[in-house]
This record gives structure tokens, sequence and C-alpha cells, in this order.
């Protein structure tokens, strides 16, 4: 166990945050070196050092993408480019703060989410590495939010998910960088999605619903099989990809059909069996103000040899745990 939040992990290096100070490894996280600090202000230095504010007022580094040539870094309202050791200020966000942030083909994208009650248009947001401002790519009408933007790296297609009710709700796909865009599945509870994960022959997702029994699904790319796995307890809003191995958390998101308050991590090494992993009970701090239970996972493909998560409103709130693959998973 670390102090502080791994936001990034592969072969090579971890990156990892605390206090807003990034913080790297290139041993498997076992010495670290700071690569340098976020410039923020002293108001929002005194809110992201502690963590109770951070949770109030949801402050803090929130995304972290590896590009080509660069990383970007959502911290509080606003996009931060990594070059080297150099940080600078990348633009304040578009719209609501994103669920997910998605690096491709020197690009930079995410998905408006915001409450959006009277369902005006959201859209879709696009940086190019060390280029411009952040442009709109594409505009949605009839949907409330966007959950996440992902790369298929077996296709080179983004895709997309979009909640919440009835036909907002959808799995999108785009084979031409935004030109146009394609519902795969939709219109169910559950295909509301916020992660995918991808392997050569199938997509999984768990479904994001207060309103139905949640499970993790695995579908074909045409969306005509779609496959239930396991029951889950709670709403899936995380996953990451380790190697072969695939990974799921639950959010302690209280409804009538979610009653549980823990906030679970599921695995599987080969897309078929699944086992529930880890449980973090959600903490005192109430979830209006203090946040649902969840489990966070760093982006970027992984090490190779460990899972990376972090709890958070949960017991071990905000202290990233090491396991490694070979330990029952």
């Amino acid at each position: 166990m670390i102090h502080g939040r791994v936001v990034y992990a592969s072969p090579e290096r971890l990156v990892a945050v605390k206090d807003g100070a990034l913080y790297e490894s290139c041993d498997k996280g076992t010495a670290w070196q700071r690569l340098n600090r976020l410039p923020l202000g002293f108001g929002q230095r005194v809110c992201v050092s502690s963590k109770l504010l951070r949770r109030l007022l949801r402050k803090g580094v929130h995304h972290f993408c590896a590009g080509q040539r660069s990383s970007l870094i959502i911290a509080n309202r606003d996009t931060y480019e990594l070059e080297g050791k150099g940080i600078h200020f990348a633009g304040a966000l578009k719209g609501g703060r994103p669920l997910a942030l998605c690096g491709a083909n020197g690009a930079f994208y995410y998905g408006e989410y915001r409450s959006n009650p009277e369902r005006s248009p959201v859209h879709i947001w696009r940086k190019q590495e060390a280029g411009a401002d952040w442009q709109p790519v594409w505009r949605f009408t009839g949907v409330r939010h966007v959950h996440g933007v992902f790369h298929d790296p077996y296709t080179d297609a983004l895709w997309l998910t979009t909640g919440d009710q009835g036909e907002e709700v959808g799995i999108w796909r785009t084979q031409d960088d935004f030109e146009t865009l394609e519902r795969i599945v939709g219109g169910s509870q559950q295909c509301r999605a916020v992660q995918l994960l991808f392997t050569k022959d199938h997509i999984y997702f768990g479904s994001d619903t207060p309103q139905e029994q949640n499970h993790i699904y695995r579908m074909d790319r045409g969306g005509k099989n779609i496959e239930p796995l396991a029951a889950v307890g709670s709403s899936v809003f995380y996953g990451c990809k380790v190697g072969e191995h695939l990974f799921f958390s639950t959010a302690t998101e209280p409804s009538d059909v979610n009653q549980t308050r823990n906030a679970e991590v599921w695995g599987s090494g080969d897309g078929e069996k699944w086992k529930l992993l880890r449980l973090f009970k959600k903490d005192l701090w109430p979830m209006k103000y203090f946040q649902y239970g969840q489990v966070l996972f760093p982006a970027g493909p992984g090490d190779g040899a460990n899972l990376w998560m972090t709890p958070f409103a949960t017991a071990g709130d905000q202290r990233t745990i090491r396991v490694p693959l070979g330990k029952g998973l």
C-alpha cells in the first residue's frame, strides 16, 4: 500500500498523485521520484491536500491519460498537459467534468457529464496533443449525458457510452473520428454502461443502473450477442485491463435495488469466469456530500504484474493497494 493514488500504470512506469504533486516509479512502485506539482492557487492547494475536502468539494486529480508525446490531466475543472516533467494549463473543461478521459491517435477526448435535467445538448470534445484548445466533434441531442469515450486498440475505433433513461441509453461507435456515429445497442437499463473493456473478440461492460439488478456482460462488436456473465451487488462505474485479466468495480449507489454498503471488485482471467475479489465497506461520511463508496483503477494498460486499485469513500479511503496478479486473480 502506498500513500496517494496511482493514476497511471504501464510496464514502463507508474504515475501517482498526492496533494497535487505527481510522482513517477520506473520499478513497479519500489522507488518514487517527484515529477512536478500542478500549478494550483493557494485555495486549491489547501483543498487537494485534505482527503475530506477533496471529496466534499470534488477537487483533486480526477483523470490522467498518456498520449503519444504528452499526457493530459484533469484536475478540479481544468486540464493540464504534462510533457516530460513540465506541466502547463491546457484549458478549462467544457461542460461538466467527465467520468472518463480517452487518448487515441495523437488526441484526447471526453464527453460532457452533468446533471442536465432539461436535456440540453451535450458534446464530445477533442484536443490535439500539444495543440490548440478543446474543440467539439459531436453534438448529442436526446441524451442526458455522456458516460465515457473509449479507444478500441484492436480496431482503432472509438466507442461511447451514454445515459440514462429509455432511448438515451446507448453504446456507440465511430470508425471515422466522429464523421459518423452509430448506436450499436441501447434502450435498456442493462446496456446503461460507463466503462468498456476490449479484447480481440469481445467488449466487456457492467450495467450502471439503480433500477434493476446489475451484471457484468460481454458482447460482440456488432452488438448481436450480449451475454450476462456475473450478477453484481450495485452499479458498475469503473474497470481496467491488465494483460489478459479484466476487472470491474461497483459503487455504493443507493436505491431500492442497490442496497449494499460495500464497493465490490470483480475480476476474470479469461473473460468467462468472474470472481468477487474484494469488498470495501462504505465509511461513515454521508454519501450526499462525501460521495459514494467506489474503487478506482489507474489508466493505462497496467504494469503486467499487478492490479493497482484505490478505495474511495470506503475503508482505506484514497490509499492505493497493489495486488500481485498471481494472488488468486
